[in-house]
């Protein structure tokens, strides 16, 4: 009898060890998230060049605190950006057609003083260079830089379309081991329409 309390304080305690850590996640996690105010997309701008839809945007001009600390640490600092096309409906939720995933990753290298560029279309390597100063490495992050991002073919000549725009990166972790993702709302561009133009340089 004088052994039975310790042996099951010990797997009353065990049994409630993943309860406790389980609850504190999904307490502490939404907290840290509310706490940090998102950045805004302050433009999204569209236009054609032929078939090819070349896509702008740009995040509001204050620099992510949560970024300028990441990027001054010598740590690679990502920013994504989802590019979604879609069909413009009046009274309807906006049709998805297409998507594309547009990633740039910003490395500082202290030995050099210049940071090291990438950037990525859905995983495919676009490009690879190196700047020389900080302010050319927060562009490259915070903006979309006339990327080509679709190729509009005749099943959308005529329709009324729209592309929407947002953008995530990680800022850190939550309970010491969860990533900690901060991604801003979908800013939508103006709505357009393509029209092809046979034998033209809209033509195949």
């Amino acid at each position: 009898m004088t052994e039975a309390c310790p042996k099951g304080r010990a797997r009353g305690a065990a049994f409630l060890t993943p309860i406790v850590l389980v609850a504190a996640f999904f307490l502490l996690r939404p907290l840290v998230v509310r706490g940090t105010a998102p950045p805004e997309i302050a433009a999204v701008s569209t236009w054609f060049q032929g078939r090819e839809l070349r896509v702008f945007a740009r995040l509001s001009s204050s620099f992510p605190v949560e970024l300028e600390k990441r990027l001054a640490s010598g740590l690679p600092t990502t920013v994504v950006w989802q590019i979604g096309l879609f069909r413009f409906r009046e009274m309807f939720w906006d049709n998805k057609r297409d998507e594309r995933r547009y990633a740039v990753t910003a490395t500082y290298r202290p030995l050099t003083g210049d940071f090291v560029l990438e950037r990525r279309l859905d995983d495919r390597l676009l490009e690879t260079r190196v700047v020389p100063a900080r302010p050319e490495a927060v562009r490259a992050l915070t903006e979309v830089p006339s990327l080509p991002a679709f190729l509009l073919g005749e099943h959308l000549a005529g329709k009324q379309l729209l592309v929407k725009v947002r953008c995530a990166f990680e800022a850190g972790v939550a309970l010491g081991v969860v990533p900690k993702t901060i991604e801003t709302d979908w800013m939508p561009s103006s709505v357009f329409t393509w029209e092809r133009r046979p034998g033209g340089p809209d033509g195949p």
